[in-house]
């Protein structure tokens, strides 16, 4: 299958391909890299497939990404996952996200708390 027919099957699926098929515009074997990657972590493996795709969705939340964000709650509804699961995986992603703030703010608040005594 050439570049054009699977990005024609993702847009199927219902995906937004549009970064990569800036990416394979520019650079090919590129954007055939990260397909071939994206394709060895969601091949079957020990993880249900919608098991994988809430991991996605999380990762997808928690690094700001808008078009992953709706592939993967799309992938995640195809991969069987209810809406209660989806909802789910956004209050883990949101939890987790909000602890990096915390903690990357460590330095600031520990130099406050230096100053305050």
């Amino acid at each position: 299958m050439n570049l054009k027919e699977r990005f024609d099957a993702m847009k199927k699926s219902g995906m937004d391909v549009r970064p990569l098929e800036l990416i394979g515009d520019l650079d090919e074997k590129s954007a055939i890299a990260h397909l071939e990657g994206r394709a060895a972590a969601f091949a079957e493996g020990a993880l249900a497939m919608k098991y994988k795709v809430l991991v996605a969705l999380g990762a997808a939340i928690a690094l700001d990404s808008p078009a992953c964000i709706m592939n993967n709650v799309k992938a995640a509804k195809q991969a069987g996952a209810t809406n209660q699961e989806i909802m789910e995986a956004i209050a883990v992603a949101k939890f987790s996200k909000s602890s990096t703030v915390v903690s990357n703010s460590t330095p600031a608040l520990e130099w406050l708390v230096a100053q305050a005594k």
